[in-house]
Order: structure tokens, then C-alpha cells, then sequence
């Protein structure tokens, strides 16, 4: 009994910090800027300055969203201010790629730093070895307090509740120490939450789980700063991915009559009020997440501890918003579906640049720790990009791997080449919005061929 009144104003200290981090807050992070330059700035990184301790990391990864809708990325359609202004203030990778672009075969690949031909989860709904040596693992064994929240869907199988699936303690959750994820959701108004005894337990104070989200980030990272430990959190926010839900106060800043449609979009799509409506509710919801960004970045500001935190943004995959047929969708080869926003961001640290180095998923976590000065496991096939994020040079590939289990492809910045179930090439120099399937024309198809023979063999990826 003698310390539950230091428990109470512990508690009521993180509740205002929580309160401090809010709307108007964020609203002092907007700054919708267009027109991103590819030159690098001219800022040089102080690299000479010892942080105070090992770097936190602040993982932000959103469910579906596509590269496409930011302003930063040039869509004057899109309201993403915070990620606007992050994108100005990091190493902004726009030719980063989902390397397998649907949900589990990518969270596995940022788990393990392993392509999905090795980490064993080639599709939706199978279960990560829970032996594989992931990002929350080695964090762990290097001092680190990590924690996770949302959407994890590396456990197999499809829920029986929805949403639901309770992912039980112990190897399951790869390492990752307090926990609030489970396998599905995508239910975002009526917000819950498992208890120790595996009950849903709905939280009638939020009415939108992003803001849950990021209320629980936010009161993590104060904990783990009052204790002056480092730290990694993972937010794994479910829009904008289906269900289509989003507060009215975000989809009132879309019309739908006022979106720009383009030449695939208006092709394919011969209900164009029924695209438009989804756009309305897809790119409100991006609005929606980048308000929390701003109110993350915003609290790592309040706390003073900005300078010495790593901040990633990135997606698992896109959406085919409208082209290639589908109205949704992702799963295939196609740049809708494949491309996704990068963002690392370390203030004094990281060279604000815009680079259009191939970056893909088991990259990822081995950046990371890399820039946190952490040996990586040996098992990994992740390349880190550390060295050119930090300003300096490095040798960077000719081509991204691409590839589910029924089909193998590669980006090289111009082309995308796929063969099996899904056979195609599109060159978006000249052809941007993937009109004309040039698979048959035999001297392009042959030397993408060959590039991808190549790319699988740095990878020790077997093709067909």
C-alpha cells in the first residue's frame, strides 16, 4: 500500500504527457511541403558526437499503404503534412519495395531479415518460426526494452473471432516483450484490446484505434525514458487497409468528385463513382494516420529525447487503388502494389536526402541495427543501407527482388519484370501508369531475364 500514491502520480504525470501530445500538437508538425528535390541537403551529419546511450527506435508501420498517396511522393490529391515534413528531414527512399507484397511474407521479412523464400512464410496465414533469430531477439540481448501493438498476422492460421487472435507469451511473439498485438483486427472504430486471460476487452474511450496506438507508444517511451533505458516500440496501425472506416473529420477533407484520376484508374474502372468514393475513405485514412505521426514526433519532441531516437516509416505493401482491374488489392507485381514510403529519420545522425536507391524488406531491420551500432545475426540476408544514410557511399544493387510463391520478379528502378503465375514487363519511363504489358517483346524480356537470374542468385533464391 505504501507505494501506491508513487504509482498514482506516476500515472497521472504520463496521462498529462499523454493530454500534452494531442491534436494541437500535431498541428504544430504540419507543413504540407510539394515539390520534394532529389538534391541531398547540404546539412552534414555531426557522426563525431556520441549519442548519450544506444539510439532508441520508433518502428511506424501502417497496413496498405501505397507509396503513391503523399504529398511528398507529388500527389497533390494526398494531405500527409507530417510525413511531408519527416520525408524533408530523413533519408526518403522512394524506390523502396514491398519485396513480397501482401501482408505476412513482408512482416516476416521485417521480423527476420530473411526474403520469404527463406524465412518460410510464402503467403498469408502461416505461422514464423518462432527459432528464427528476429529484430526484437537481438535488441533484447543488446539491452534494449521493446514492445509491440497492433496487427501482427505471423501466428497461421485465420482467426475465429474477428477480429481477434490472441498470440499466447513466450516465443510466438519473437521477442518482443510487452505486448499488445494480435493476429487480425481490421476493425478500427470499436477499439479492444486481449487480457491476461485472453478475453477481448473493448476500450470505450477511443473510438478510432490509431489513437489507442499511438496513446500507447507514447506512454511507453515515457516509462522506458523515466527508467533512462533504450528502446524500441513497433506501432502496427491497421488503416489504410479494409474495412473502409475512418472518422467523418477526416474523410470531410476529401471530395470525391474532386480526386484526379489517372489514365489506368479511368480505363479499368467504368463505375468511376465507386472508385472515388473508396479513394475518399483510402486517402482519409492516410490522412488519419499521419496525423499520429504527428503526434509520435511531437511527443519525442515533448520529451526531449528527438536526437536520440531512430524513426522508420514504412508500409508492408500499396494497393491497386483502381488499376489492374480491382478497385483493392495488392499481392502482385505491379507498382501500385509494390511500392511503399521509407522514412528513416535521426536527427545529427541521418543526412536529410531523397534517394532512389533499391531498398526491399529484409533491408530494413538490418539498417536499423546497423545504425544502432548492433552486430547483425549471421542468418540474415538483409543488406544495410547504414552507411549511405548516414551521407556516406555505398554500393547499391541493380535490382529489388521480388516474389511470392507463384510468382519471382525484379525491380531495377525502370522495369518490372515478372514471370510464372503473373507474367509481365512494364517500363515506367515510358510507360508510368503500367498500360502496355511488353512480356512478349524477346531482347527486353531476355536480359530482365537474365537480371533476375542474377538478383536470385545473390539471394539463394532456386527459380523455376
Amino acid at each position: 500500500m505504501s507505494n501506491a500514491p508513487g504509482k498514482r502520480k506516476d500515472f497521472m504525470k504520463r496521462r498529462q504527457f499523454l493530454k500534452a501530445t494531442t491534436r494541437a500538437g500535431a498541428v504544430g508538425m504540419a507543413a504540407h511541403q510539394l515539390g520534394y528535390s532529389k538534391d541531398p541537403r547540404h546539412q552534414t551529419p555531426d557522426t563525431s558526437r556520441p549519442a548519450a546511450r544506444q539510439p532508441n527506435i520508433l518502428i511506424i508501420q501502417p497496413d496498405q499503404h501505397a507509396y503513391q498517396v503523399m504529398g511528398c511522393a507529388g500527389n497533390p490529391d494526398a494531405l500527409t503534412p507530417n510525413l511531408d515534413t519527416l520525408a524533408q528531414q530523413s533519408a526518403f527512399f522512394d524506390q523502396c519495395v514491398a519485396t513480397s507484397p501482401v501482408c505476412c511474407p513482408w512482416r516476416a521479412s521485417m521480423q527476420s531479415g530473411l526474403y520469404w523464400h527463406s524465412h518460410g512464410v510464402p503467403g498469408n496465414n502461416i505461422r514464423l518460426d518462432p527459432s528464427l533469430d528476429c529484430i526484437a531477439n537481438v535488441l533484447g540481448r543488446s539491452g534494449y526494452d521493446t514492445g509491440y501493438i497492433g496487427k501482427w498476422h505471423l501466428d497461421g492460421g485465420i482467426p475465429k473471432e474477428s477480429p481477434g487472435g490472441y498470440i499466447p507469451r513466450g516465443p510466438r511473439r519473437q521477442g518482443w516483450q510487452e505486448w499488445y498485438g494480435y493476429q487480425k483486427s481490421h476493425e478500427f472504430l470499436e477499439v479492444w484490446k486481449y487480457d491476461e486471460l485472453q478475453n477481448q476487452v473493448r476500450l470505450p474511450e477511443y473510438d478510432w484505434e490509431p489513437t489507442w496506438h499511438t496513446d500507447m507508444a507514447l506512454d511507453f517511451i515515457q516509462r522506458k525514458e523515466s527508467a533512462n533505458t533504450p528502446w524500441c516500440y513497433y506501432l502496427a496501425y491497421g488503416p489504410p487497409h479494409k474495412p473502409e472506416q475512418c472518422p467523418q473529420e477526416y474523410l470531410d477533407k476529401f471530395d470525391p468528385a474532386s480526386f484526379q484520376l489517372n489514365p489506368h484508374q479511368r480505363r479499368q474502372n467504368p463505375d468511376e463513382a465507386s472508385l472515388r468514393e473508396l479513394l475518399q475513405i483510402y486517402y482519409a485514412q492516410v490522412n488519419a494516420v499521419d496525423f499520429e505521426v504527428g503526434r509520435l514526433l511531437q511527443g519525442l519532441k515533448n520529451l526531449g529525447i528527438s536526437e536520440n531516437t531512430i524513426v522508420m516509416y514504412v508500409s508492408d505493401h500499396g494497393d491497386f487503388l483502381g488499376t489492374h482491374g480491382k478497385l483493392r488489392g495488392k499481392s502482385s507485381p505491379f507498382a501500385p502494389s509494390f511500392r511503399v514510403p521509407l522514412m528513416i529519420h535521426w536527427p545529427g545522425q541521418i543526412a536529410p536526402q531523397q534517394t532512389d536507391t533499391l531498398i526491399g524488406a529484409p533491408d530494413l531491420p538490418a539498417t536499423l541495427l546497423d545504425l544502432a551500432g548492433i552486430d547483425l545475426p549471421d542468418t540474415w540476408q538483409g543488406k544495410s543501407y547504414a552507411t549511405l544514410c548516414r551521407g556516406g557511399h555505398q554500393d547499391t544493387p541493380e535490382a529489388a527482388l521480388l516474389g511470392l510463391r507463384d510468382w519471382t520478379g525484379v525491380w531495377d528502378g525502370r522495369h518490372v519484370y515478372s514471370e510464372g503465375s503473373i507474367a509481365c514487363i512494364y517500363d515506367h519511363l515510358n510507360d508510368p501508369y503500367e498500360m502496355e504489358n511488353r512480356f512478349s517483346e524477346k531482347k527486353l524480356n531476355h536480359r530482365l531475364r537474365d537480371l533476375l537470374v542474377e538478383t536470385a542468385r545473390t539471394t539463394g533464391l532456386t527459380l523455376a
